[in-house]
C-alpha cells in the first residue's frame, strides 16, 4: 500500500512539472502573468509531493518495512537508527530521489523569492528548472522507482552497504547534491538570460549569491567525501583521483571559475556571454558525474552497479549540451556588450581571466583524463587505464599559477595598472615567508623526505604559499589603513572582499596541506601479544590479551589493544584500537581505523591481520601523514569565506535595475 502512495506521488510530480513547463514556456511568449503565477504554483505542487515521497520512503525505512524492494535491499533488522536514514541515499534510486527532492526545493525557492529586477526573466528560469524535473521523474518512474513493490515482505532486509556504514557518509552525499542542485539557479538564469537577451544587476546579484551557496556546499561535501575514504577504506589517502571524485571536482572548478567571471561582470560589465556558459557548464558537470556513477561504466567505491538509467542521463547531457547550444547559438548575439570599451592590460581583471584560464584548464585535463578509458573503450574495444600520474603531472603547476594568482592578483586594482603599495607589500611578504617556511619545515618534518626532488618541490611550494599568504595579510592591513581602521565601516563595505579574503587564505593552507603527500611514510610490522616496535619517533605497545571481541551497534570489531608513546618523553598520547570487523549481512572484512597525531601529522594505523587461532599474532601497517589536519582546517575556512561573502549586502544593494512592464501584454 505504501509502494502505491510513493508512486502516485512521483507520479503527479511528473504531471505537475510537465505541466509548469509548458505554462512557463507560454507565459514567457504570451507574457501572461496568471499563467507564470501557474507555472509556480505547479512547481510548488511538485516540491510538496516529492518531499512527501521521500518522508514515506524514510518511514518504511524505520518501519523496516521490506515490502518495498529498495528498502529490502538497503537495510536490515540490525541496522543503527542513523544509517537507517542514511539508507535513504545508499543506493541508486534512494540517491535519485534525494537529488530530485533537492532540486524541486531549490527550484521553488528560486521562483519564489525572486526579486522584480528579475521579474521579466521568471518564467524561463521557472521553465528551465521544470524541464530537468520532467526528465527526472521521468527516470525515476521508468528506470528508477524507488517504490517497487516486493511481496511478500520478507522478515529482513538484505543490510545497508558496509562501507556506507559511517558517520561521513551522513553527511557528505546531501551536502554533494545540495551543491548540484544549487548549481542549478545559476544554469537556469543563464539560459533565462539567453532568451530574454540581456543580463542586468539584478541578474548579477543573484546568479552571485546562488553560485556563492553551491560554492560552500559543494566544498564542504567533495572534503567530506574524502574525509570518509581516509578513515573508511584504510588506504591512508583522502584523493586518488578515482573517476567519481573528479566527477565532482569539475563542477566545483566551474562554480570558482563562475564567480570569478561574476565579479569582473559586476566591476565592469564584460565577460557576459563566458558567464552564462559557465552558468550552464557547471549545471553540465554535476550530470556527467551522475552519469558516471549510476552507469556503470567506471569501476569506483563510489559508483553503482551497470543500470539502464546510465544510458538515459547520456541521452540527457545529449539533449542538454544540443539544446543549450541551439540556445546560444541564436540568442547570444543578442547579449548586449559592455557600455564601455576594454583594453585587456595589467589589471586586476585580467589576473581574475588568468585565474579562470587555471581553472578552467584543469578541467579539461581533469574531463580528458575521467573520460579517455570510456572513450577509448567505446572505440577501440580496448579500456586505456589513466592513472594517477597523469593528473599528478599538471596539479602542481595548476597550483603554482593559482598561488601566484590569488598573492598578485589580490593586490591589483581593476582597470589600472597601479599596484596601491604593492612593491611594499611584495618586498614585506619575501621577507614575512623566510622564517614561516623555515617553522613549516622544521615542525613539518619535511628534510626527512628521501627523495630529492619531491624535496624541491615541498621547499618551493611551501614558500610560495607562505609568501601568498604574506601577500594577502598586507592587503588586508593597507585596506583597513585606508578606513583609518574602522573595522565596522570596512566590514560593512568590504564583506564579500573579506570573504575572498579568509577563502583565499584557506587555499594557501590547503596547498600547504597537499604538499605533505610528498613525504608520507609507512610501516609494516609482524608482532606478537606483549611485544613492541619503533617507528618515526613513536614506540607502538600491543597488549598482551591479543585480539579482543567487542561488539559495536550491528558489528562485531575485532580489536587490537595498542598504546602509542612518544619516545623521546615516554608519555602515552593514544590508547588505540585498531580492528577488523564483520556485519550479520555480509561475510567479509572490514578495516577499522586508529588515528592519532598532532596538527603536524596524523599516525594512522590498519590491523591489516591477525592469527584466527589465538589472536596473539597480529600485522599492523602504520602510516605518517604530514599535514592531512592542515587540508580539513583549511576547508572550513574557504566555506567560512563563501558564507561571509553570501552575506555582503553593499555589493547587493548597488542593484538599481528594475525592468518595467513585464507583463505590459497579459495581466
Amino acid at each position: 500500500m505504501l509502494a502505491n502512495y510513493g508512486f502516485f506521488l512521483i507520479f503527479l510530480c511528473f504531471i505537475c512539472s510537465v505541466y509548469g513547463f509548458l505554462s512557463a514556456i507560454l507565459a514567457a511568449f504570451w507574457r501572461h502573468k496568471r499563467l507564470y503565477v501557474s507555472s509556480k504554483l505547479a512547481l510548488t505542487v511538485t516540491c510538496v509531493s516529492v518531499v512527501a515521497a521521500a518522508a514515506l520512503m524514510v518511514y518504511a525505512f524505520y518501519q523496516r518495512d521490506y515490502s518495498v524492494a529498495y528498502v529490502y535491499k538497503n537495510s536490515s533488522n540490525d541496522l543503527p537508527a542513523l544509517f537507517t536514514l542514511t539508507a535513504f541515499w545508499s543506493s541508486l534510486e534512494g540517491s535519485h530521489t534525494l537529488w530530485t527532492s533537492f532540486l524541486a526545493i531549490v527550484g521553488t525557492l528560486a521562483v519564489w523569492t525572486s526579486s522584480k529586477d528579475n521579474e521579466h526573466i521568471m518564467p524561463y528560469v521557472s521553465a528551465s528548472f521544470q524541464a530537468v524535473l520532467a526528465w527526472m521523474f521521468y527516470l525515476a518512474i521508468t528506470h528508477s522507482d524507488p517504490f517497487v513493490a516486493n511481496l511478500p515482505a520478507p522478515p529482513n532486509g538484505r543490510g545497508m552497504n558496509e562501507l556506507l556504514q559511517n558517520f561521513y557518509m551522513a553527511i557528505h552525499p546531501p551536502l554533494l547534491f545540495a551543491g548540484y542542485t544549487l548549481l542549478g539557479v545559476p544554469f537556469a538564469y543563464a539560459i533565462a538570460a539567453l532568451c530574454y537577451g540581456d543580463i542586468t544587476e539584478g541578474w548579477l546579484k543573484t546568479t552571485r549569491r546562488w553560485t556563492l551557496a553551491a560554492f560552500c556546499f559543494l566544498t564542504a561535501g567533495i572534503t567530506l567525501g574524502g574525509r570518509w575514504a581516509y578513515v573508511e577504506l584504510g588506504w591512508a589517502g583522502y584523493w586518488a583521483w578515482d573517476p567519481v571524485e573528479n566527477s565532482s571536482f569539475m563542477p566545483w572548478l566551474l562554480a570558482t571559475a563562475l564567480l570569478h567571471s561574476l565579479l569582473v561582470q559586476e566591476k565592469l560589465g564584460h565577460l557576459k556571454r563566458l558567464t552564462i556558459v559557465l552558468g550552464i557548464g557547471a549545471f553540465f558537470m554535476s550530470y556527467v558525474g551522475t552519469f558516471l556513477t549510476r552507469s556503470g561504466v567506471v569501476s569506483s567505491v563510489h559508483s553503482f552497479a551497470e543500470s539502464p538509467i546510465g544510458p538515459n542521463y547520456l541521452y540527457y547531457l545529449a539533449g542538454m549540451v544540443l539544446i543549450s547550444s541551439g540556445i546560444y547559438a541564436f540568442r547570444a548575439p543578442s547579449i548586449l556588450p559592455s557600455d564601455t570599451e576594454k583594453v585587456w592590460g595589467v589589471s586586476k581583471e585580467s589576473a581574475l581571466v588568468l585565474t579562470q584560464f587555471l581553472l578552467l584548464s584543469f578541467a579539461a585535463i581533469i574531463f580528458i583524463g575521467t573520460m579517455f578509458p570510456i572513450v577509448s573503450e567505446a572505440v577501440t574495444g580496448q579500456r586505456i587505464s589513466v592513472q594517477a600520474p597523469y593528473f599528478n603531472m599538471f596539479a602542481p603547476w595548476i597550483g603554482l599559477g593559482v598561488i601566484l594568482g590569488i598573492a598578485v592578483g589580490n593586490l591589483m586594482r581593476f582597470q589600472t595598472d597601479k599596484m596601491p603599495h604593492g612593491k611594499k607589500i611584495i618586498l614585506g611578504a619575501i621577507v614575512f615567508a623566510i622564517p614561516v617556511t623555515m617553522f613549516l619545515i622544521y615542525m613539518g618534518d619535511v628534510m626527512a623526505t628521501k627523495k630529492t626532488s619531491s624535496l624541491i618541490a615541498q621547499l618551493i611550494g611551501l614558500y610560495l604559499a607562505s609568501w601568498a599568504i604574506g601577500c594577502l595579510i598586507g592587503d588586508l592591513y593597507f585596506k583597513m589603513g585606508d578606513l583609518k581602521f574602522n573595522f565596522s565601516l570596512f566590514f560593512d563595505r568590504n564583506l564579500a572582499y573579506f570573504g575572498g579574503w579568509v577563502a583565499h587564505i584557506g587555499m594557501m593552507i590547503a596547498i600547504i596541506g597537499f604538499l605533505g603527500n610528498y613525504r608520507g611514510m609507512e610501516e609494516r610490522v609482524t608482532v606478537k601479544a606483549g611485544e613492541n616496535f619503533s617507528f618515526f619517533g613513536y614506540r607502538f605497545e600491543f597488549g598482551a590479551e591479543g585480539i579482543q571481541l567487542k561488539q559495536v551497534e550491528n558489528a562485531t570489531h575485532y580489536e587490537a589493544h595498542l598504546k602509542i608513546f612518544r619516545e623521546k618523553d615516554n608519555v602515552m598520547i593514544e590508547d588505540a584500537h585498531p580492528a577488523q570487523s564483520r556485519y550479520p549481512t555480509k561475510d567479509q572484512i572490514f578495516n577499522e581505523i586508529a588515528i592519532t597525531g598532532n596538527i603536524w601529522h596524523d599516525i594512522y594505523v590498519v590491523l591489516v591481520d591477525f592469527d584466527k587461532a589465538t589472536g596473539k599474532r597480529v600485522t599492523f601497517q602504520v602510516n605518517i601523514n604530514p599535514t592531512v589536519r592542515f587540508v580539513w582546517g583549511a576547508v572550513m575556512l574557504m566555506v567560512l569565506g563563501g558564507l561571509i561573502a553570501l552575506f555582503d549586502k553593499y555589493r547587493g544593494n548597488r542593484s538599481r535595475d528594475v525592468v518595467a512592464g513585464a507583463w505590459e501584454v497579459n495581466p
